[in-house]
């Protein structure tokens, strides 16, 4: 059995982990680990928050060595034209020092909320002010708010996870 870890105990997060397992077939099992992203907590721009999402995929692997692949998922934010747009990535490292990245879907932020993160603000905390809810980080997260729950938290980075086994699949094919 393949043990795949994620780089947090994030349940929206975790939750598209074990989807992209059951979506590919995979005879896998999947472990959760609080691990460090290296860059800030709200990261504030798409390369920031793609290092973060490599950071947590690798720091996996260096936590458990039963783990034969590393998931980060990192949220932030990243502007374009002055205004504030929602940004995913998704990273997936393996023991051989291979690591694949992908992005998600990109939303502008209404003004209320960027207006918090420009302040210094963390956009979770802002969002669950915003909704009127608890831990939106860890359900559906502001994409889910700003939606109406079309596109959860979850539904986000499982996206970005078949983009990267899409990628994986790619790159096996051309190394034959």
């Amino acid at each position: 059995m393949k043990i795949i870890g994620v780089g947090t105990k994030n349940p929206a997060k975790i939750e598209a982990v074990a989807r992209m397992i059951a979506f590919c077939g995979l005879n896998a099992e999947v472990r959760s680990f609080d691990v460090p992203s290296g860059v800030s907590a709200m990261p504030m721009s798409d390369h920031e928050t793609r290092q973060g999402a490599m950071n947590r995929a690798r720091a996996v692997l260096e936590k458990d060595s039963g783990v034969s692949v590393g998931i980060g998922l990192e949220g932030g934010v990243s502007l374009l034209g002055g205004e504030m747009f929602l940004c995913n990535w998704g990273a997936a490292a393996d023991r051989s020092g291979k690591i694949i990245t992908a992005g998600g879907a990109r939303i502008k932020l209404p003004e209320i909320l960027a207006e918090g993160v420009r302040k210094g603000r963390e956009l979770g905390d802002i969002a669950d002010e915003y909704a009127h809810q608890e831990n939106v980080r860890k359900h559906g997260g502001t994409i889910g708010i700003l939606t109406e729950n079309r596109v959860t938290r979850s539904d986000m980075f499982f996206h970005i996870l078949k983009l990267i086994e899409g990628l994986h699949e790619h790159q096996e094919k051309d190394d034959c």
